[in-house]
């Protein structure tokens, strides 16, 4: 027993622990892991209760919190220099966090970690100004210089962060699918209508869902003057909003404006949407970016077809016929048409889909096992 090796330590770097799609992946893995070969512990930039802080405590993990870098850079780098250097040490840094990544992993190198990893998660900064522009160059020069692996859940996301070699191409970096528990996403096929009846869905109405946080880059405006037009056509649906987020009254206002109260339900934030998916008849995501789109995989392994913007990678179709993609600029009755079509698409079974996801290595296993041989890579070496 006193000769048993101690479990190798990674340390997660997230702005928060909130329901994001990065956050919720990371904790898949996290409920998972055998904590006698890998300990994944956490540093977060803010000081608030955060929707998973009572789960990694509960199950033995660690938190750590430090200084946000709008609070200011240097006491935020200094900050996590002194947890890296702490015993006993971090065996990997892994960063979850667009191009702040480049400054975590030259942290970690100053700091002794041997495996640093970025973790490109976005197409898109959000915002497209100077100091903006500066951080991405600078968080893109440092990965390449100090990162041991880049990892990317999209060529897309990948491309974004990483950027181009200096001879012009493309950088290299690992595209590793966003791994989640796609067996136990209930299926469409074992819904009933008491089911519906039971979370006050009706059956005989058409029902559309969309997951998302309320933010500007998902562009539920769109969706929600897409509703609209859909109205013009027929009156017999509603469409479903789970999420929640900083424009939750904009959305709720324009609901009001655009004389959709009734054809309209937020959800709120819901930790059971694996369950949930099931209930509707189509899923629809009008995002200007996303680095893979989680929530039309979730979606496909429930069996919901989907409508996608085009600013959703190619990678979150995975091969059944569910999906469709528009670009944003074909207009409100074009997407209105599509969603009446894909409600209308033949469902796939549940073994079919599942196959699918594992064959395009969506399985925790397979995930967790490349995290391992990247974290270890530098020691075997």
């Amino acid at each position: 027993m006193l000769n048993e090796p101690m479990p190798k330590r990674v340390l997660h770097v997230f702005m928060n622990l909130n329901l994001g799609g990065a956050e919720s992946r990371i904790m898949d893995l996290f409920r998972t892991q055998n904590k006698d070969v890998l300990v994944n512990d956490f540093v977060i930039m803010t000081k608030e209760h955060c929707y998973f802080t009572d789960e990694v405590l509960g199950r033995g993990g660690e938190i750590h919190v430090i200084d946000s870098p709008r609070e200011g850079l240097l006491k935020n780098l200094w900050q996590l220099y002194r947890l890296l250097r702490k015993k006993p040490k971090y065996t990997a840094i892994h960063a979850h966090t667009s191009y702040y990544s480049g400054l975590c992993v030259f942290i970690a190198f100053l700091a002794g970690i041997s495996a640093r990893i970025p973790h490109a998660r976005n197409t898109s900064t959000g915002v497209n100004n100077l100091s903006t522009r500066v951080m991405l160059s600078l968080g893109r020069a440092l990965c390449a210089i100090f990162a041991t692996h880049r990892f990317a859940i999209s060529k897309a996301a990948g491309q974004f962060l990483y950027g181009s070699a200096s001879n012009g191409t493309v950088a290299n970096f690992d595209v590793i699918p966003n791994a989640f528990d796609f067996h136990s996403i209930r299926h469409q096929q074992s819904i009933t209508q008491e089911d519906k009846i039971n979370y006050q869905l009706d059956p005989q109405v058409l029902n559309i869902v969309c997951v998302g946080r309320f933010y500007a880059v998902k562009n539920h405006r769109f969706l929600l003057d897409t509703v609209r037009c859909l109205a013009n056509r027929r009156s017999n649906f509603c469409l479903h909003l789970i999420g929640d987020g900083e424009l939750h009254s904009a959305l709720q206002e324009q609901v009001q404006r655009l004389g959709l109260a009734g054809k309209v339900r937020f959800w709120g934030k819901r930790s059971d949407v694996a369950q949930l998916l099931a209930l509707f008849d189509v899923m629809v995501m009008t995002s200007n970016s996303e680095g893979l789109g989680v929530a039309a995989l979730e979606a496909q392994a429930a069996g919901l077809p989907c409508v996608l913007s085009t600013g959703i990678p190619d990678e979150a179709d995975i091969g059944v016929g569910l999906c469709q993609f528009l670009a944003l600029n074909e207009g409100h009755e074009v997407w209105s048409d599509a969603i009446e079509q894909q409600s209308l698409v033949d469902s796939v079974n549940k073994v079919d889909i599942d196959l699918q996801f594992e064959q395009r290595g969506y399985c925790l296993s397979t995930t967790r096992q490349r995290y391992l041989d990247a974290y270890l890579h530098h020691e075997k070496n």
